[in-house]
Formats: structure tokens, sequence, C-alpha cells
């Protein structure tokens, strides 16, 4: 399991280069947006997805889910479409200014979604475009993938964080779930799986119907993909303006505690919006 992306993370290990840039959430994130979305999926997608994923040898999504991480490395072309770059004091996403050729998670995920429902496409074509729409949903809604500074979404943005010299963007990708877990990533970025279907275990009860149907309504494909698309990156951006605005100047002794405190509910109820969107996207593109 997961062993696609541990061999081309284990190369960047080993290169020394760094993944976190394009790394939203971090393979535990991912990992729990996946199985919260695959156990939400419909008879029919879930066929469709295992036909898929079967020449590779994967029968779930979360082994899946970081592979556009380890794409990247090879394919540096592709690392703007993980992220979109909305100024910090914007209301919203504004293409023109946000995503200039299209090069960004908010066009790139409406293209590979469009790329996954067309069954006249080439399989591995299709392959391809599941991966990438599993993993670019949960960049979707991590808000700092969301939200620049000019500090490359918090990237530039140096803190001491649980005793360890990290950045913002690395604190929301992983610091605050790691913390929250108990975890951390194992040997080439490999996330515990144990600990990730744990934790969507226990999130997935307070997702009630009413609130699934508010966060996805049924078509939301068909009736448009891009307005929810962009509504979807609205609010995660909403969401990195406060985690900005939540990071204390100057920082006194047992900051990160507090912040860790405060932040982790907006996390865990980001990583289930992004399970019930993909389910829902999934269950359409694939009825």
């Amino acid at each position: 399991m997961y062993r696609i992306v541990r061999a081309a993370l284990g190369l960047i290990a080993a290169l020394g280069l760094d993944a976190a840039p394009a790394r939203a959430w971090g393979p535990e994130g991912h990992a729990i947006i996946a199985e919260i979305a695959e156990a939400r999926l419909t008879p029919a997608a879930l066929a469709a997805i295992g036909k898929l994923l079967q020449p590779e040898g994967h029968r779930h999504l979360d082994e899946i889910a970081s592979w556009a991480d380890a794409w990247h490395q090879d394919h540096p072309e592709t690392g703007s479409w993980h992220f979109v770059n909305i100024p910090l004091d914007a209301a919203g996403y504004e293409p023109a200014r946000d995503c200039r050729d299209g090069d960004c998670v908010v066009e790139q995920l409406r293209h590979f979604a469009e790329i996954l429902g067309n069954r006249a496409a080439v399989p591995g074509d299709r392959l391809q475009a599941l991966k990438f729409v599993v993993h670019l949903a949960g960049d979707l809604h991590q808000p700092l993938h969301c939200t620049n500074h000019g500090d490359r979404g918090g990237n530039d943005v140096p803190l001491r964080y649980r005793d360890a010299d990290t950045n913002l963007h690395a604190v929301w990708d992983l610091g605050i779930i790691e913390a929250a877990l108990g975890v951390q990533l194992g040997p080439n970025y490999a996330p515990d799986l144990a600990a990730t279907q744990a934790e969507a275990d226990a999130l997935r009860p307070a997702i009630t119907p009413d609130t699934a149907a508010a966060w996805a309504p049924i078509g939301l494909a068909a009736s448009g993909l891009d307005r929810a698309i962009i509504a979807w990156a609205d609010e995660a951006h909403g969401l990195g303006q406060r985690a900005y605005a939540d990071l204390p100047e100057p920082r006194e002794p047992g900051w990160d505690a507090a912040y860790q405190q405060q932040e982790w509910p907006v996390i865990e109820t980001q990583l289930e919006r992004a399970g019930v969107r993909l389910a829902e996207l999934l269950n359409e593109e694939l009825r």
C-alpha cells in the first residue's frame, strides 16, 4: 500500500529536495479526505474506481491521494496546479488575476473532473485524472493553498512551533494535524494509514445528511461545477485570512498551544468538507 508515492517521495528525500510547498495537508490530511470520501461512494462509483485502479494494483483512494505531489517532482510545470494565489486582502477568486492560463487548482480540478467523467477517454488518462481529482480536491480545501500574502502561502513566514523550526504553511499542512493525531510521517513521507483511518472514522458521524447536502448538493456537477469549485476556493480563502489574523504578534511562549487548539477544529471541518465534496464529485462523474 502506498508504494508508488513512497518510492517517488523517497527520491525526494534522497536528493534533499523540499516537497512542502506543493504538499497541501501532507499525506495524512490527503489520506483522511480520501477515506471519508470512499465511505460515501455509490456502488457504481466504487466499481468504476476499482476498475481504473486495478492495473496498478491499488484498491483504495488513500493509496493514490498524494500521488500528484510525487508526480510534481518530475513535472514541475504542474506545481501551480496545487494552489491558487488569491491575495490575502482580496474578497475572493478572480480568474484573470489569480489563475492566468488556467494554471491553478481551481481550473485544474475542473479540467480533470471533466476527463474523469468522459467514458470515451483513454483509461490511462482517466486514471491520471482520478489521481489528480482526489488530490486537488484536498488541496483546494487547505486555506493556505487559497491565500497568499507575498509569502508563498505562508512558506516564507518562519515559526517555532512545538519546539521545531518550521513555517506557517507547514504548520497547516502537517504540524496541526500531526499534533492532534499524535502521529508523524514515517520513512519516505509515508503516512500512518491506520491513524488516518481512525480519524476519518471519528469525523464521519459529525457529517449529518443535512450538512452533507449543504456542502455538496446532489447535482453539483450538472448545475455548475465551475461555480461550486470557485465557492469552495473562496470559502478556503476566508479561512486563510483567519489563519493569518489569528497568528499572534509578538508570539509569546505558549502561543503555539493556543493556536493549535483554535485552528484544529477549522482543519477538521475542512477535511470533512473536502471528503464529502470529493465523494459527490466522484459519484456524479462515475455514475
